[in-house]
């Protein structure tokens, strides 16, 4: 059977967020209620409220209350899920902010480590692309056309970013020991999912998958490490409607 990864694309302003609903879980209420400046705390909300909504259009868990389902970030700052005793357990989880978006990525089995990242399409500076990307990276860069170089600039951070979540490690490692190896197609992507090729330096040999999107002046990028024995090729991409 394919390991699956549901996702879903959720903009703020369609969706009214209370910021005392019920919703939370007693231990949220307590952080939500911490939080000092706005914005961090409505990207927080909205996360979370993506994360339990995501969850709960799976048929497994459907009948969970999202009081119920806590959501919480671990020491290496990931997030994972916290259920009711006897419910079935959630795979690897990601969550990403950017504008009024949250990007939300969950994958079907434990074995299964996901990464998940979303940004906004800008001008990325020369001392950045040369801090933070590879040599072969910064080539892919410089040699696109110039109309798409803020685009392919844009993709190659989100997939790096993608691919650190899902090794667990963020932005504790250099950037530079992952990297985007596809290079002809990135200009062309649009709004459907398109696998792309891509590496790290700790492990040579890992099977990895990776995807990535453009949506309104936006890249949406995964990143997928299987379990041993499976095929990275057979992981699906299920987008669900919340």
């Amino acid at each position: 059977m394919a390991d699956t990864i549901f996702w879903t694309l959720v903009d703020r302003s369609r969706i009214d967020l209370d910021r005392g609903s019920p919703w939370l879980s007693p231990v949220e209420q307590q952080t939500l209620a911490a939080f000092r400046f706005p914005k961090r705390r409505d990207e927080w909300l909205l996360g979370r409220w993506t994360a339990k909504s995501l969850l709960r259009s799976l048929p497994a868990y459907r009948g969970l209350p999202p009081q119920a389902i806590e959501v919480y970030n671990g020491p290496d700052g990931a997030p994972g899920l916290t259920l009711p005793a006897g419910s079935p357990s959630p795979g690897s989880l990601s969550i990403s902010h950017s504008g009024p978006y949250a990007l939300c990525a969950l994958a079907s089995g434990p074995d299964l480590r996901i990464g998940a990242d979303l940004e906004l399409v800008e001008s990325r500076s020369e001392g950045f692309i040369e801090d933070y990307f590879t040599p072969c990276e910064r080539e892919m860069v410089h040699t696109a056309p110039r109309e798409s170089r803020d685009f392919v600039a844009t993709l190659v951070w989100s997939l790096k970013e993608a691919m650190l979540k899902a090794l667990g490690v963020g932005l504790r490692w250099d950037t530079r020991r992952v990297e985007v190896s596809e290079t002809d197609s990135l200009p062309a992507l649009g709004e459907d999912w398109q696998a792309l090729q891509v590496s790290d330096y700790e492990n040579t040999h890992r099977p990895w998958a990776a995807w990535a999107q453009r949506r309104d002046g936006y890249v949406l990028t995964a990143a997928a490490l299987p379990g041993e024995g499976r095929d990275p090729r057979a992981i699906q991409l299920a987008e669900q409607s919340i």
